[in-house]
């Protein structure tokens, strides 16, 4: 496991779950894309504001936590698999429901560090919507 990657994933979901658009900015890279709807994806300027609008749409009172994960590198690329839970956040400690199963690709930066620049949340459920 590279622990820059959930390092980066960590800051990624905790910048969501506190509405930190700054924070959240810095997890992506250059002409990053989020998949924000199963139907399309949005380029870099849009994330922050599509990863906002599905905060609030589908998670008003609740917090992303995250589960296992798998990385797989070749060179400066990596995909990541990850288990996310929405659970209340009244109750963040509760044991969460159903995880869903997310798709990430990093990238590393020519200063070693890993930004995001695909974040799928729909993970392999998008399948269902093809």
């Amino acid at each position: 496991m590279n622990n820059a990657i959930t390092h980066v994933l960590h800051h990624l979901h905790s910048a969501v779950n506190a509405g930190d658009k700054d924070a959240l900015s810095a997890c992506y890279g250059h002409n990053a894309k989020v998949v924000a709807s199963p139907i399309n994806s949005t380029t870099q300027r849009d994330c922050i504001s599509a990863l906002n609008q599905f905060q609030q749409k589908f998670m008003p009172e609740h917090i992303v936590t995250t589960g296992d994960e798998i990385v797989i590198e070749a060179g400066d690329v990596a995909l990541v698999i990850a288990k996310l839970y929405l659970v209340p956040k009244h109750t963040p400690h509760a044991l969460p429901c159903e995880g869903k199963r997310a798709v990430y690709v990093m990238q590393r930066q020519s200063d070693d560090s890993w930004k995001c620049i695909i974040d799928n949340f729909f993970g392999t459920d998008l399948l269902d919507f093809a």
